[in-house]
């Protein structure tokens, strides 16, 4: 015969038949307890999850379209939540994009407000590479110039106002002669940028497969766990092409070179296996599918960037 005392829930008063109340469903804890206990709960809250990290991450790398098959299935307390490993990738990747970029620190004083090159050069001896950031920025320093001297009353923006255009103008001149300003501001608007392209994307596949029944989060767990990857890996590969440019043995800067270059198209046929592993359609109408949606999907993006460029101008 079972003696044990009858427990009852904390907020609701119902009887317990187990760790959590049947009818609210707040678990029977108490958070009131001596610091020994906290330190003991926070470190093994920390060392679960640095295991469904790890757990999560070695598919997400090389396995398409797994992880967001097992969470829809309904295996979901193995891995890191889609939206959680999104958020925690943003924070992270655009962090390191951040750093990443040269300083673009300008000469204040230079005549006509003409931007001077950025301070960090590429090697001399080194190959050009037109996906370096350093050659990046001094591309968009010169587009700044070319602009200003073929239109100096000038960069004409089509969608903004008299007024608009004005303060336009007048932002763009302090941005010359300080692009750090702008830069900052970019990278502050764009994981708020990227997090709203992502229900856009979930809608674009629910509209393509619209035959398969799936329900709109259902898309909506492909799209986190592909932005997921795509920042992740972006991150891989500006980080190889980094630290390509600071080898100083040719032979090792080679193989580092090729492991960028397959980072680089790992991430387009990536995204295509997703599909079709998720979807489970044909390769004609996957591939079909996925040049659509990649189309369109980079029209917006790219419409977006170029807005989040003018507002950095005009917030910074």
């Amino acid at each position: 015969m079972d003696t044990s005392e009858q427990r009852y829930c904390d907020n609701c008063n119902s009887a317990l038949h187990g760790e959590f109340c049947h009818q609210c469903g707040q678990e029977k804890k108490s958070y009131i307890r001596n610091v020994s206990g906290v330190v003991t709960e926070f470190f093994g809250e920390f060392s679960n999850w640095d295991t469904r990290l790890w757990r999560t991450l070695i598919p997400l790398w090389f396995r398409p379209g797994y992880l967001s098959l097992r969470y829809v299935g309904g295996h979901r307390v193995p891995f890191v939540p889609p939206l959680r490993l999104y958020l925690f990738t943003s924070i992270i990747a655009f962090l390191i994009f951040a750093r990443l970029l040269p300083d673009t620190s300008a000469d204040v004083s230079a005549p006509d407000n003409v931007l001077v090159q950025p301070t960090v050069q590429p090697k001399k001896d080194a190959p050009p590479d037109t996906n370096n950031l350093s050659e990046i920025a001094t591309e968009i320093n010169k587009n700044f110039k070319e602009s200003r001297e073929r239109s100096p009353s000038g960069v004409k923006v089509s969608f903004l106002s008299d007024e608009g255009q004005q303060e336009f103008n007048a932002k763009l001149d302090a941005i010359i002669a300080n692009p750090k300003l702008a830069i900052n501001k970019f990278f502050s608007l764009a994981p708020q940028m990227m997090f709203l392209l992502l229900p856009i994307f979930a809608l674009l596949l629910k509209l393509l497969y619209i035959r398969s029944n799936r329900y709109y989060m259902e898309h909506l767990i492909v799209a986190l766990h592909s932005h997921s990857f795509i920042l992740q890996m972006s991150v891989i590969y500006l980080g190889l092409g980094a630290l390509q440019n600071s080898i100083g043995w040719n032979w090792l800067a080679t193989i580092v070179g090729w492991l960028e270059t397959a980072a680089f198209w790992w991430i387009p046929l990536y995204l295509f296996l997703c599909q079709k592993f998720y979807y489970r359609q044909g390769w004609g109408k996957t591939l079909l599918k996925f040049w659509l949606t990649s189309s369109l999907y980079n029209v917006l993006f790219i419409s977006a960037v170029m807005a989040l460029i003018v507002l950095s101008i005009l917030w910074a």
